[in-house]
């Protein structure tokens, strides 16, 4: 494990409590906001004072990227505890990096995802993919692996990479209800170009989430000869459950909301 000072330890320390407390606290809201879609329509009819209202809205667009913004801060600051700053860093680029080439090229040509194009929900944009979607890749991949890892300690890695690739599969199918009708992270071009767009995907979607889930899975290596299991943190597992958790809420608001 990468040799960090003791003076930024003991900095970091309270600041990553206070990130991870931050975001329960962020999780919560979103789950609050996703299950019972609340807009800037409810927060007009129940909310009378227009500062409180304003601010409020101006939470709620911000609040998904800022969500997967922490969740994927606290899954690298985990993993960097645990691991090292080195092999985080390694992780990232893999996984972030892969998502990002992915993503575009579903942008730009229709695969592996059909053809896609994303909203402004997920933040600021380089080239045709916002910034989002690669956090939202570091996560699910490496809070899948984290899970297989803590289910099946033993396993060798194309088995952990192939549960892992399920796992995110699994992943983006809880999101896909929510992902387009809900929030407006993407959507689907239609074809024909002057038909209305499609929120479905189609069957190759998911099977690219697993292809590239497993491989990305399957390319994180520790930098430990023998990695321990009760020194893995279970940080990455908590917010890959939370991440669901959040998913299946939105799709059950939906379908009580008829």
């Amino acid at each position: 494990m990468d040799s960090i000072p003791p003076t930024v330890v003991r900095w970091f320390h309270p600041l990553k409590g206070g990130l991870w407390l931050l975001f329960l606290l962020w999780t919560a809201g979103i789950a609050v906001v996703w299950t019972w879609n609340i807009g800037d329509r409810q927060l007009e009819r129940a909310i009378g004072n227009t500062d409180l209202r304003l601010t409020l809205e101006w939470l709620i667009r911000i609040g998904d990227i800022a969500w997967i913004t922490l969740a994927a801060i606290n899954v690298h600051g985990s993993i960097a505890a645990s691991e090292g700053l080195r092999a985080a860093r390694r992780w990232a680029l893999i996984v972030c990096g892969g998502g990002f080439a992915v993503a575009a090229a579903g942008a730009l040509t229709g695969y592996p995802f059909g053809p896609i194009r994303f909203g402004p929900a997920l933040g600021m944009k380089l080239g045709p993919v916002p910034w989002g979607v690669p956090l939202l890749w570091y996560i699910a991949v490496v809070g899948a692996r984290s899970t297989v890892l803590r289910a099946l300690p033993r396993a060798g890695s194309a088995w952990v990479a192939v549960a892992a690739g399920s796992l995110v599969a699994i992943t983006d199918l809880n999101l896909e209800p929510a992902a387009g009708n809900l929030r407006g992270f993407w959507f689907r071009l239609a074809n024909p170009p002057f038909a209305p767009a499609s929120f479905d995907p189609p069957i190759m979607n998911y099977g690219a989430w697993f292809v590239f889930g497993a491989l990305f899975a399957w390319m994180l290596r520790e930098d430990r000869a023998h990695p321990d299991a009760r020194s893995r943190s279970w940080k990455p597992v908590i917010v890959f459950g939370l991440l669901n958790a959040v998913f299946v809420l939105a799709r059950l608001g939906r379908i009580c909301r008829g």
